[in-house]
Parts: C-alpha cells; structure tokens; sequence
C-alpha cells in the first residue's frame, strides 16, 4: 500500500508484490466526517468506511458496496504507552489491533491468533506499507482497518 504525499485527497494504492495493481483507495482531506471508498482493480466498489462525527471515541463504520455494515473500528480511549484499536462486527468483538502505530508498525489479532500485520518501509519516495495477511481475517475490514488507522493517527499528529 503507498500513500501520495502531495495530493488534495487521500489517496492509496494497493499492489501485490510483484507490482500488480490491486485496487486504490480515496479521502478527502476536508471532509468531516471523514469518508474513504476502495475500489478494485477494475475500479468497482469493494467497501467505504465512513467516520463518525460524534462520537466519545475515534470511530469508522466500514460498509459493503450494497450499504452493509461489514465492521465498526474503535479506537480505544485510555492505552499507558502508545493505542489500540478493535473492530466489532455483527455487535461482537472481532478483531484487536497492536503495535506502535507512530511508526507505522503494528498487527491485527483475531481471536489472539495474528491474522495480519502491517509495517512502514522507511525508505521510499511516497508512503510504503507492507500489509501481510497470514489467517483468516476478512480481507476488508483489515484493508479498511489499516486506511482508517493512517487517517487517525496523520490526524492526530497535526494537531
């Protein structure tokens, strides 16, 4: 996944690793809430995630392309030292999210089994990160996971 740096939006695409394009994603940067669709190759809607305005803590639904609710990402409000994120699908908890989200470099655990895990390459021209799925996670909530979670937290930082 690589980020523009100098964009009106937010844009990402994503790549296989031998460079295949699989899909991009886009953002305005003054939208509030924030809003993001991912498209696929073919540029058909694979999900949006939509974040909440109101809300006690940072929050993004992320829908299906028919406006199903696929899983709800929360950021969680009080961590010592750096944060944590979950996702809540069907009502339920789903998926829990660790690391150090500063430096881009963090995994994704899905019944306390690592299911993906996404690390920032330092030596690139735009923002490179590497997201390896490893269990059996929906692909679209960890995809739609790791947009939101860079929205937040260059969010955060400029403030």
């Amino acid at each position: 996944m690589t980020k523009k740096i100098l964009s009106i939006r937010e844009h990402y695409d994503f790549t296989a690793r031998d460079g295949t394009k699989l899909g991009e994603g886009d953002g305005n940067f003054l939208q509030f809430p924030a809003k993001f669709v991912v498209l696929d190759a073919n540029n058909a809607e694979i999900m949006h995630l939509n974040g909440k305005l109101l809300s006690i803590r940072r929050e993004f639904d992320i829908y299906d392309p028919s406006g199903n609710l696929v899983g709800i990402m929360k950021k969680k409000l009080v961590k010592l030292i750096g944060s944590e994120y979950w996702v809540e699908k069907n009502g339920v908890d789903y998926m829990r999210i660790f690391g150090n989200f500063v430096e881009h470099d963090y995994r994704m655990e899905v019944n306390k089994v690592q299911v993906a895990q996404v690390h920032r390459k330092w030596v690139s021209i735009r923002d490179q990160f590497g997201v390896s799925m490893t269990g059996n996670a929906d692909p679209r909530i960890v995809i739609g996971a790791v947009v939101a979670i860079e929205h937040e937290e260059v969010t955060e930082r400029r403030h």
